[in-house]
This record gives C-alpha cells, structure tokens and sequence, in this order.
C-alpha cells in the first residue's frame, strides 16, 4: 500500500555568511517512518529542523511538509503541520502543570485541546509516575522532562513530530520506551524526524543519516 510523503527535502542548502553547514541534502519521509540524523556539532542538524519550521532560510532546494512548499506565505500552515521538541527547553514555566499545557495555547495548537487523561495515558507509556504533573519543573531530571515533552508533542496529533536529542539523558530501558512509544505513533500515520547520537535509539529508526 502506498503511503503518504510526510517530509520531502531537495538539494538543501544553509550557509551563513560564507559559511557553508551543508549543500545538496535531500531527504523524503513518508507516514509510519522514522529517520534519524547524526553527525558532528557545527554540521547544521538543528539548523536543518529550524529551517522546516520557517526559522532559517534556505540558500537553496526547497522543503515539502504534507504536499505544502515551504514559502513565506505558507509558514504558519507549515507549523500547524509539525510538533517540535527542541534539545533545550526554555518554557517560562514553573510547575509542570502549566509546562505541559502551555504548548496547548501557542497559535499553531489551538485546535486541539488539552487532555489530562490522555497525557497520563502517555505517561504510562513511557514509564512517568502521574505524580510528576504537580512537581515544579527543578524537582524533576532531565530525563523525565524529555519524556513529558515527548508525551505533550504526540498529544498534538501532528503529521510530522521533530526532536532534537530526545534520549540524551535517558537510560536504555527508558530509550526502549522512548522507541516503542514513537512506533505507536507511527502506525497512526505520523512520521518523525529525530537528531540523535544514541546508536541504540538510531538502530530503531528506518532511515539513519549522517550530515
């Protein structure tokens, strides 16, 4: 059965200045799939995501998301199409009852509402006590604070999920619920797009590439 192209990049290439981070990259992800980029720090991997998302511009090629060029025009649409989990959050948040809700009230997300069940469903899945939600935000690890996120991000519902690291602070068996979490998702159609350096984490993904 043919399946859907989520994200289809051509020939793209970022520079700032003279400096080039890298040219020629093409890269096409269909529903169900999971691709995972490496490489060294300085090669453009989160430049890469930021530029799906409208932040940085291309020097050349062009950017697909869900049958959407990528322009100025059609950028807000683009990020209605894509959940986002940068490696460093900066959520002005707290408590983890307002971090987890306040993703729900940026304007890309408000069609969907948040659900209080649903979020301890993922939880479960991914192996977070409930009673994380009303710890403040410095009493939880950086490890629990990835898998809250990740859990917040699939509750969007959106074809494309992004994330940058998403088991940099985790143990094997957390990553192991971190991967069969994503798979879950993806047989619901989402594809995802994930920067990692955990070879563990990259051996569970269809596509692996180094930039």
């Amino acid at each position: 059965m043919e399946t859907e192209t989520i994200l289809q990049i051509e020939d793209a290439c970022i520079a700032f200045g003279e400096d080039t981070l890298f040219s020629g990259f093409c890269l096409q992800l269909h529903e169900g799939e999971i691709a995972c980029i490496s490489g060294q720090s300085g090669r453009g991997k989160t430049s890469l995501l930021n530029a799906i998302l409208g932040f940085v511009p291309l020097k050349a090629g062009r950017i697909i998301v869900n049958n959407i060029l990528l322009e100025k025009a059609t950028i807000d649409h683009i990020r209605r199409q894509v959940a986002w989990i940068p490696q460093e959050l900066a959520l002005p948040s707290e408590w983890v009852k307002e971090m987890v809700q306040l993703p729900f009230n940026l304007k890309a997300n408000r069609a969907t509402p948040f659900s209080l069940d649903k979020l301890f469903a993922c939880f479960a899945e991914l192996g977070l006590e409930e009673e994380v939600y009303d710890k403040r935000v410095n009493e939880i690890s950086g490890g629990q604070r990835q898998r809250i996120m990740i859990a917040v991000a699939t509750m969007m519902q959106k074809p494309l999920l992004m994330v940058d690291e998403p088991t940099s602070a985790l143990d094997p068996d957390s990553t192991d619920k971190v991967l069969a979490f994503f798979r879950k998702q993806m047989r619901k159609g989402s594809a995802i797009l994930a920067i990692s350096h955990d070879q563990g984490f990259a051996q569970g993904c269809n596509q692996m590439i180094t930039l």
